[in-house]
């Protein structure tokens, strides 16, 4: 029976992911205005130390800034950063380690970064892709 069970298992986890869907992984996702005399420049700066921290840590992240270019574009300064992690775990363990622990220099890097930007808003996603044909 444990067999059977074990069987059943493995077919149906092929089952899920027959369909070319990525897993669903979580991000982070912070709307943000630059603060005066800041540009996307010194966003770009913080976002190449994050990166530095999470190597240092050992974290598998990825990070995206996403800019309007149609629209509202009443505030010319506006952006929103995107973090992303392989898993739940990394996530958790890039939170406890950049928020809770202040490992390495995560204190320096969140205080440049906030006096960078302000942010009105800071949500938790989680997030799949359907389809990528970006490399075709």
């Amino acid at each position: 029976m444990k067999y059977l069970a074990l069987a059943l298992t493995l077919l149906l986890s092929n089952l899920v992911i027959a369909d070319n869907h990525s897993p669903l992984i979580p991000v982070e996702v912070w709307q943000c205005s630059l603060n005066e005399g800041k540009t996307m420049e010194d966003i770009r700066r913080v976002s190449k130390a994050v990166g530095a921290w999470s190597t240092a840590q050992g974290i598998k992240d990825a990070q995206w800034i996403l800019t309007p270019f149609s629209g509202d574009i009443a505030d010319p300064g506006r952006f929103i950063l995107m973090t992303g992690w392989a898993d739940l775990a990394e996530m958790g363990k890039a939170f406890q380690g950049f928020f809770g622990d202040g490992a390495g220099d995560s204190a320096e890097v969140f205080a440049d970064f906030t006096a960078t930007a302000s942010c009105d808003t800071r949500n938790l996603w989680m997030v799949e892709s359907t389809y990528d044909r970006l490399e075709e």
